[in-house]
């Protein structure tokens, strides 16, 4: 391949997995070279995403959003091959051997944002085992909180990862909200007190999709549930609302949650028993992509479209009699033509209990290249 000129030498390895290439690069400079260079980590970066390849199921021992249960891993997170879903391999992420709780903020690129109680927030490419903790920003904070929430996602406009945590406080009975943007190409951050005339209900961290991080929020403080989803631009930093799909019976909303499917914004909602679960994707406008009837679960997930894209791998929780069960987690293929399981998921390696899931894919984004210091970590450097 040394001999091959240098665009079909990236069209072959622009095909390959990320362990492969991080052999290749220990094989000469010049493969080195070539494969730790911008141009090349986009190319193969876009190839994965648009052929729905080097997909990893990522599973946080943080309990999903539905559930308060305070039973977790000790902060263990594993990884499984979304070709296989065979065997789940525990990650040496940042965090790992610090106390506290140690929940994912959200996935893109191949970059994972995660935060630890005691701390702070980490960015980490698990594939490359790269990662950089984030400078603390909030320090002492004198006004009581009444919540505060993250989120993270890619600037595509200036190229830059971005993490965002949002504060709501409360002074004298008046709320007013602050935020702070950290920036990895500068690896700085910013904090200001912005216009935010919304009320988040449940300290969920934001979901990116299409250049926005999104949150379901209400305009009235005396409601109980969301009623719109705010998005902040990560280009333009600024908020604009996205109204929510058209619900037929909102009286008998429980609860509603927003994701990442395939790159897109989706919302789904818990309504009473035997309603279905419901999930709409926005893609322009929203539309109604599935729906599973309630004796599949309460909570349920679409995760990733399979390579054939005729099934969803689905993750789904149903309430038992006791509280403390922790066993009613189930992974399976969802065929959305006759809307019934196809097959189960069966993981080994992976402790049961609550969990977080989501999809990352795996790719060779560096850290160092936009940060510049305080990254450790990398694979498959040549000495």
């Amino acid at each position: 391949m040394a001999s091959l000129p240098t665009d079909i030498n990236i069209d072959i390895l622009s095909r390959l997995s990320i362990k492969c290439l991080l052999r290749f690069k220990c094989a000469s400079k010049s493969f080195c070279s070539l494969i730790d260079s911008q141009e090349f980590i986009k190319i193969h970066l876009k190839r994965s995403i648009e052929t729905n390849t080097n997909l990893s199921l990522i599973l946080s021992g943080t309990p999903a959003p539905i559930l308060l249960s305070s039973r977790y891993w000790g902060g263990k997170i594993f990884s499984i091959s979304l070709d296989s879903l065979n065997l789940g391999v525990e990650l040496d992420h940042p965090f790992k051997n610090c106390k506290g709780r140690t929940p994912i903020i959200d996935s893109c690129n191949g970059l994972i944002a995660l935060k630890n109680d005691e701390n702070g927030i980490a960015f980490w490419n698990p594939s490359t085992k790269e990662h950089l903790i984030l400078p603390k920003v909030w320090g002492d904070l004198k006004d009581k909180v009444h919540r505060v929430v993250d989120g993270f996602g890619y600037d595509a406009v200036n190229d830059d990862y971005k993490v965002f945590r949002l504060v709501q406080f409360v002074r004298e009975n008046v709320e007013y909200t602050e935020v702070s943007v950290y920036s990895l190409r500068s690896n700085s951050s910013r904090r200001i007190r912005v216009d935010f005339p919304y009320y988040i209900l449940h300290g969920w961290d934001g979901t990116f999709a299409d250049g926005h991080v999104h949150w379901l929020v209400t305009n009235n403080p005396k409601d109980d549930i969301e009623n719109l989803i705010v998005a902040f631009n990560l280009e333009s930093e600024e908020f604009q609302e996205v109204p929510l799909p058209h619900l037929e019976d909102k009286k008998n909303v429980l609860v509603m949650f927003v994701g990442n499917f395939s790159g897109c914004l989706y919302f789904s909602c818990l309504c009473n028993y035997p309603q279905p679960v419901d999930i709409w994707v926005l893609k322009g406008c929203w539309t109604k992509a599935f729906s599973f009837h309630r004796s599949v679960g309460d909570y349920v997930k679409a995760l990733a479209y399979s390579k054939s894209e005729d099934k969803v791998l689905v993750d789904k929780f149903k309430y038992g009699e006791e509280d403390d069960d922790i066993n009613r987690w189930e992974l399976y293929w969802h065929d959305p033509q006759s809307q019934r399981a196809a097959d189960q998921v069966t993981i080994h390696g992976v402790p049961q209990g609550c969990r977080d899931t989501l999809v990352c894919v795996d790719s060779l984004v560096s850290l160092a290249a936009y940060a510049g210091r305080g990254v450790t970590g990398r694979e498959g450097r040549m000495s």
